[in-house]
């Protein structure tokens, strides 16, 4: 349950990608369904080059459950934190579990630097290697020498700057999405058949993105009928992450699957979040919400 650059940063390298479910409550990997996986590759002598675990729409996965099963394989943990920046799991911030996590700036995340990322560990030997890498592999002689091949993964010291200052608001953004998704909470409580997905533990959430569940056999509608009416009221609204192993690119990859990242992907329906929507466009979104609401009401 993630975008497909978890994947295809998997696929650049020449391995396999091999996937595993989810956990309802959360979309996040789900630790049994890992375990059986892993005790199954282990009894076909297949080789598992590491695990990534996904921070789902900024709520981290559950790494007291995770990284016992993981250790235990003597198998490297990296962690796609691109979602995630500014969340907590067991008072550990999102970013600091595994050899290695990656947070994403991209345009969409609370905070960017229009494109690019971070890698963060505590290897230095780990750290001396990526910084080689991204810097064309260039040999530390006075002339162009590269005995590796090498990436041009560097950012640019005015997006670095934009992102430090950014970082200087983070709580603040934070915090003005977490009150967005109060009044999803609010708006939704009542409504049969509806909840606000992940909800749970909000506290230690950055709240990137609210997304809602809907059980149409209750609620008497679909989370595509509402997706259509926020698109026909100028709002936009997408479904959640097209899992993985459902993706025609990824068809022939193996996996543990127990079909929830498909329930999600078939009833959720992330929301408008983000920190810099104004009380006016909020206010915007909600009036169409209730109006779906009373043309439901008024259908029943």
């Amino acid at each position: 349950m993630t975008f497909a650059a978890t994947a295809n940063a998997i696929a650049y390298t020449g391995a396999e990608p091999f996937f595993v479910d989810v956990l309802p409550e959360t979309g996040n990997m789900d630790p049994q369904a890992l375990e059986r996986a892993l005790s199954s590759l282990a009894s076909q002598d297949k080789k598992v080059a590491a695990v990534i675990p996904v921070d789902l729409l900024g709520k981290a996965a559950d790494y007291t459950a995770l990284e016992p099963i993981i250790s235990a394989y003597g198998i490297p943990m990296l962690c796609d934190t691109a979602e995630a920046v500014g969340a907590y799991h067991a008072s550990r911030p999102a970013g600091s579990f595994g050899q290695a996590s990656v947070l994403s700036f991209n345009g969409n995340k609370i905070m960017t630097t229009s494109g690019g990322g971070m890698l963060l560990t505590d290897d230095e030997h780990f750290a001396s290697k990526v910084r080689y890498l991204a810097t064309q592999a260039r040999q530390p002689v006075p002339w162009y020498e590269h005995t590796d091949v090498g990436y041009n993964y560097r950012m640019s010291n005015l997006l670095a700057a934009l992102g430090r200052a950014q970082l200087a608001r983070l709580d603040s953004m934070i915090e003005r999405r977490r009150q967005f998704r109060d009044r999803y909470k609010a708006h939704f409580a009542d409504v049969p058949g509806v909840r606000v997905f992940g909800a749970k533990d909000d506290e230690a959430d950055n709240s990137w993105l609210t997304s809602i569940l809907v059980d149409s056999s209750v609620a008497g509608w679909t989370s595509e009928d509402l997706r259509l009416w926020l698109v026909d009221s100028g709002i936009e609204a997408r479904p959640l992450w097209k899992p993985m192993h459902l993706q025609p690119v990824f068809v022939t990859a193996q996996g543990e699957i127990t079909g929830v990242a498909q329930h999600l992907f078939e009833t959720g329906l992330t929301l408008p979040s983000g920190s810099v929507i104004t009380d006016a466009e909020r206010d915007r979104v909600f009036t169409a919400l209730e109006r779906f609401r009373l043309s439901h009401v008024a259908r029943g």
